[in-house]
This record gives C-alpha cells, sequence and structure tokens, in this order.
C-alpha cells in the first residue's frame, strides 16, 4: 500500500491567503483569487533563462545550476549553490553558500551568506514584516 503524505500548509503568492495541499501536490488553485499556485520545491541544475518563477516552496539552484530570470518569488525560502541572477522575494531564509555567485536584489526575513560566496550587486533588505512568511 502507498504512503500517504501528510497535507501541508502553504501560503499563496498572489493573494497571501493560507492554503493547505495535499503533500504530494505539485500545484492548486488558490480558493481566494483562483490563481494558479504552484507548490513544490523548484531545482535548477543546468543554465535556464526565465523571465519569472513563482513557487510557494522552495528554489535551489544546484552548485552547476545558473539561473537567469527577472523575478523570482519562493515562499519556501532560497538555496543557492551555483549562480544566481534574480530579483528575489522570499518568504523563507535565502542561503547563498562558499563559491556561489548572486547578482539582484533580495527580500527576505533571513539572509545566510557563506565566506567565499560573490555578491555581484543588488539591493539585499530584511524586512521586520515581510508580505509572506512561509507557512509553518
Amino acid at each position: 500500500m502507498a504512503k500517504r503524505s501528510p497535507p501541508r500548509s502553504v501560503r499563496c503568492y498572489h493573494c497571501g491567503q493560507p492554503l493547505e495541499v495535499s503533500g504530494k501536490a505539485q500545484s492548486t488553485s488558490c480558493p481566494a483569487c483562483n490563481g494558479r499556485v504552484i507548490v513544490q520545491d523548484v531545482e535548477v541544475a543546468v543554465l535556464t533563462p526565465v523571465h519569472e518563477i513563482q513557487t510557494c516552496g522552495r528554489l535551489v539552484v544546484t552548485k552547476k545550476g545558473t539561473l537567469i530570470a527577472k523575478r523570482v518569488q519562493a515562499l519556501g525560502g532560497v538555496d543557492v549553490l551555483g549562480r544566481m541572477e534574480a530579483n528575489v522575494e522570499s518568504g523563507g531564509t535565502v542561503h547563498i553558500a562558499a563559491g556561489a555567485r548572486w547578482r539582484g536584489d533580495c527580500s527576505a526575513p533571513a539572509v545566510t551568506i557563506d565566506p567565499g560566496a560573490r555578491i555581484e550587486g543588488g539591493r539585499f533588505s530584511v524586512p521586520s514584516e515581510p508580505r509572506y512568511l512561509a507557512a509553518k
């Protein structure tokens, strides 16, 4: 018999409405604003030029990954081990690992930057009341 994943709480990145989704859900529709909401984590392992990435989950840019985007919203947080060029709004911690390269603005409730990471430009903001905190 297949194991059931417990439901999890997320927050809509369009309107901020809390949602409860299946543990295996990849996307859903927000009942408050009817917007399509991606709830799965996103992993970037290769060069990926896109206009925008939005997820209620985490965004991970692997060591060999490069993400070039105008805008990123990752309400579960961001981990950068490779290269990121984007303006980022996160509801969780943004972690920039040693050897990673970052260019762009960042708004998150917490930011950690390991020694050896390269910040090549952008403004970092850690507001006292972020727009959307990651759902607990």
